[in-house]
């Protein structure tokens, strides 16, 4: 870190900072010594904490400011500072500082423990480092060659692990630990140890300070003497380690887990080299465990869909003939009650029906295999034809139907089979998860745009939370807390098939809603063109 004097008394003067609280004001014990005279004592203080800086102001009769992209916020001395990025300007008294991080930061030794960066100028910096050794050149290719020959994610695992302990001599244990992306918390640990056939059978020892430290601040770390770093550790005595080395497993845009590799029993010490190495091998590996996993869940979609594609057209040939033999029996001479039955589970066949089909469909439309018949549709008309066939799930739950449907609403251009299922499936959601005595509202209204009709459909039910909204109308997604409450057949594919379908149409379908105050489903579709006339 550099701080460097751009406008005052002390024009011109800099200094260059590599700990991680640095002291600026007029006292004699300050890293940076200022002599403006509005500047009382020991004024401020520069704190790098998890890989970021932040200013303190201190106290002082004068206050102090920071500015970035030319906006000036002051520095509340009773708060925690402001965050400091590369070229940032601070204001003390009559002094204008300019603060800067360098592209890489050196690897910085604190006593026998040594740190690296994980920014990509110092990959590049590591990498210089190995070019000048053809042996360690060679070890990186080999690693490259490894993990390029494994496909499987499991595999993968197994090739890095493997060629990670060929390339440390010293090395009597490697441990990989992934974590999730977001919230950094371990997901699932493997490891080698030397002499050993395969991986290791259970968890090794690992020390989660050092874990942490290493994930939150991005830093590779090197502990030349782990006894002598750790004296007071009851765990690392136990584990006999000597030295270690760690490094995130870092893509160059996300933390994916950390490697871990460690000398134990006293067979030997890592040097900075080997830090180098490890930081080299945890960005190749990381790069790898990422694109295995990818594979492994495109893999594992496939599977989902060919297992779909399979139970679909198994069900078809028995649900067509239960659904002709109700029509049958629909129309024998029954009493009321029986006739009442017979309709109800002829709605529920044909609901059944809509979602075995629309499993097919969903993959249809991806593939482009689905055909558009688009025709002008009334969509008063339309809309209750659809709520038709599931009016026994409102009779069900006493759920009261209200529509509001302006006359002479223009008609809209889309396939008719298409729109009563997005209709069939955005309404039979809504009411499966609506409290009983509840009110469905299904309006229909030109939208702002002019050329384009919104249908939107209203429950009263739980509501969804914001941060699932974005992602529900994707496959086999379902809000957790919904998925609880579902009390109808579901497989997590109704809303996608809508959004694909309306999609297709040229529009597009929404959600807007609030846990605990229901939620509105919305979708608009083009107008008819006028040169179709009205039919």
């Amino acid at each position: 870190m550099r701080l460097t004097v751009r406008e005052g008394k002390d024009k011109g003067k800099a200094s260059d900072c590599s700990h991680a609280a640095v002291s600026v004001g007029t006292g004699a014990d300050n890293d940076l010594q200022l002599s403006d005279p509005f500047v009382s004592g020991h004024h401020g203080q520069f704190i790098r904490d998890r890989g970021r800086w932040r200013y303190r102001d201190l106290g002082s009769t004068n206050g102090s400011a920071v500015e970035r992209a030319g906006k000036k916020e002051k520095v509340d001395p009773s708060g925690g500072g402001a965050e400091l990025s590369s070229g940032d300007l601070i204001f003390l008294g009559q002094s204008v500082l300019q603060f800067e991080i360098a592209d890489a930061e050196p690897i910085t030794a604190y006593g026998e423990t040594v740190l690296a960066s994980r920014t990509v100028a110092d990959l590049d910096t590591s990498r210089q480092r190995q070019l000048e050794s053809p042996e360690q050149l060679l070890v990186g290719y080999r690693l490259e060659r490894e993990i390029g020959l494994a496909f499987e994610a499991e595999a993968m695992l197994d090739a890095i692990l493997e060629a990670t302990l060929n390339a440390f001599p010293a090395a009597t244990h490697v441990i990989l630990l992934l974590v999730e992306k977001k919230s950094l918390q371990p997901r699932r640990q493997v490891g080698r140890v030397r002499g050993e056939a395969g991986r290791h059978r259970g968890e090794l020892p690992i020390s989660m300070s050092v874990a942490t430290r290493v994930l939150e601040e991005g830093h590779a770390v090197l502990f030349q003497d782990v006894p002598a770093e750790f004296k007071d550790s009851r765990s690392v005595a136990a584990a006999g380690i000597t030295s270690s080395l760690c490094a995130p497993l870092w893509t160059g845009e996300e933390t994916v887990g950390l490697v871990q590799v460690d000398s134990r029993g006293g067979k030997g010490r890592f040097s900075e080299s080997d830090l180098d190495q490890l930081t080299l091998f945890a960005n190749r590996a990381a790069l790898a465990i990422v694109g295995s996993e990818l594979c492994e869940a495109e893999r594992r979609n496939q599977l989902v869909r060919d297992l779909s594609d399979m139970i679909t057209h198994d069900l078809n040939g028995p649900l067509t003939s239960v659904l002709a033999f109700l029509e049958l029996l629909s129309e024998e001479p029954l009493n009321d009650d029986q006739m009442q039955q017979v309709q109800f589970a002829l709605g529920a066949g044909k609901w059944l029906a809509i979602l075995v089909g629309g499993i097919l469909d969903v993959a249809r439309i991806e593939s482009a295999e689905v055909e558009l018949k688009p025709e002008p549709l009334d969509l008063a008309a339309e809309i209750t034809e659809a709520l038709s066939l599931i009016r026994y799930q409102f009779t069900e739950k006493s759920i009261r139907l209200e529509t509001k449907i302006p006359p002479g609403l223009p008609r809209v251009a889309a396939d008719r089979d298409l729109f009563r299922r997005i209709i069939i499936n955005l309404a039979g959601n809504s009411v499966s998860l609506a409290p009983v005595d509840t009110k469905l509202t299904i309006s229909a209204k030109p939208s702002g745009e002019g050329d384009f009709v919104t249908v939107g459909v209203q429950d009263e039910g739980p509501g969804i939370p914001k941060e699932q909204q974005r992602d529900i109308f994707d496959k086999f997604v379902q809000a957790s807390f919904r998925e609880r409450t579902h009390q109808k057949m579901s497989v997590g594919l109704g809303l996608t098939f809508c959004k694909l379908a309306v999609e297709a149409h040229g529009g597009r379908i929404w959600v807007e809603s609030e846990p605990g105050r229901g939620a509105c489903f919305s979708f608009s579709l083009p107008l008819q063109p006028l040169s179709q006339g009205a039919s």
